[in-house]
């Protein structure tokens, strides 16, 4: 009875003594609540959180650019002609104009500002072009810019339709000749001219034109002849609205 009794007592303290081994191993080792976690995604992606910082504060730090501009308005922007005020050079480039046109077989180009007009016009002949600006009663009443390229050199008449059939210049009917700038050229058989005057030039042989009216418009060219004299080889009507 003694040996078995003996035993068990070697037994138990054997006992005793592993667990407080275990014991002391808990106190000294990191509490479970201790550890670092490392999130699901950072584990998959092989970075730890510390990585991804820097890319999070950049995305505060450079928040998208907002804009307070209506969208029609930055299409009307967008839309405006890449020179507001074309270059009087004798050249017509594509969007220098704010409107175009096509009457009589040329084309007609025109942008304005509060006190002036620019006007463009391009013919297939290599004679003189003219237009008129609000008729009274066919050619009456008009007012009338004839331009032809002489020798490399644009040459213009500021005229008034002095009949349903009939103009003349301003000059001699007591007016003023109101063409402030015009330039011209001819290639490939081909008249360009461009031209400004003024909206309202004060002078008895002009009609004012109004921003924001419509007006109508004639306008004619000779096939070859720089003549203003020369009846026309071909006329047309059209019309146009200032800004």
């Amino acid at each position: 009875m003694w040996v078995i009794n003996q035993q068990a007592l070697i037994i138990l303290g054997v006992a005793v003594a592993i667990v407080g081994l275990v014991a002391v191993a808990l106190l000294i080792g990191p509490a479970p609540n201790e550890l670092t976690e490392v999130p699901v995604e950072s584990a998959i992606a092989g970075t730890s959180p510390v990585a991804d910082t820097p890319q999070a504060q950049t995305s505060l730090e450079q928040p998208a650019p907002t804009s307070t501009t209506n969208p029609s308005e930055q299409q009307a922007i967008s839309a405006e002609p890449a020179n507001s005020a074309p270059q009087i050079d004798g050249t017509i480039a594509p969007d220098e104009y704010a409107h175009a046109m096509e009457a009589g077989g040329f084309q007609v180009y025109w942008s304005n500002n509060e006190s002036l007009l620019r006007v463009g016009l391009r013919s297939p002949g290599t004679g003189y072009i003219a237009i008129g600006f609000d008729p009274d009663h066919r050619m009456q009443g008009a007012n009338y810019i004839l331009c032809a390229v002489r020798n490399g050199q644009v040459v213009t008449r500021d005229d008034f339709g002095t009949g349903p059939l009939a103009h003349s210049s301003d000059v001699a009917n007591g007016g003023r000749d109101n063409v402030l700038e015009a330039a011209g050229t001819e290639r490939n058989g081909q008249t360009t001219v461009e031209f400004v005057i003024p909206l309202d030039s004060g002078d008895p042989m002009d009609k004012p034109l109004m921003p924001g009216s419509t007006y109508q418009v004639l306008v004619a060219y000779h096939n070859s002849s720089d003549d203003f004299s020369d009846r026309h080889s071909q006329r047309g009507v059209g019309e146009i609205r200032l800004e």
